[in-house]
């Protein structure tokens, strides 16, 4: 009798644990089911955070991609209108061409035998090179302008204040050259 009430009470007392035991283990795994759920809402989150900002660098990516197209773009255009105010000054200083050293021949040669050249041509020598001297500045300011914007114009001349007919002829050839690339680009 005391055996079986021993081992009643153990029979009990080990029902209990293993009810306890349960009770235990259940509301463990309801604990881990909380925390399992909380960690998959939180990688969802994670993720839609993540699908937002590569969406907004994509975006923003394309608005700069966009931009750069279209400052290229008007860099094309104004580069194009540039040229095809150089390419008249170029023909023009071609046209035009004439020396100091011609001038003063001329000068010196009227002045000194008035049958070889008359007066007049020294002079209308002179206004031609006057010309040719302001058409070559404003042409050097032209080909600056378009170095400044990209046209890339290989240009021999050292020094603009003696340019050779030679150099002006391969500079408005190029110039040419150039508004036609340009044209194709736009």
């Amino acid at each position: 009798m005391l055996v079986e009430l021993l081992a009643g009470a153990a029979f009990g007392f080990l029902g209990g644990l293993m009810t306890a035991w349960r009770i235990a283990a259940k509301g463990a795994v309801l604990a881990w089911l909380d925390d399992l759920r909380d960690i998959v809402k939180v990688r969802k989150t994670d993720r839609r955070k993540k699908q937002e900002i590569r969406h907004a660098k994509l975006d923003q990516q394309l608005a700069a991609d966009a931009l750069a197209k279209e400052a290229e773009r008007k860099r094309v255009r104004r580069a194009h209108a540039e040229l095809k105010k150089a390419l008249p000054l170029a023909n023009e200083a071609v046209r035009t061409y004439t020396s100091r050293s011609l001038v003063n021949t001329l000068i010196y040669t009227s002045q000194t035998f008035p049958n070889l050249a008359h007066p007049s041509e020294a002079t209308a020598e002179r206004d031609m090179f006057e010309r040719h001297r302001i058409t070559v500045e404003q042409l050097r300011r032209q080909v600056e302008t378009l170095s400044g914007l990209g046209a890339a114009i290989d240009r021999r001349v050292r020094d603009w204040n003696e340019v050779g007919s030679i150099d002006l002829a391969n500079l408005a050839e190029k110039i040419d050259k150039a508004t036609k690339e340009y044209a194709l680009k736009l």
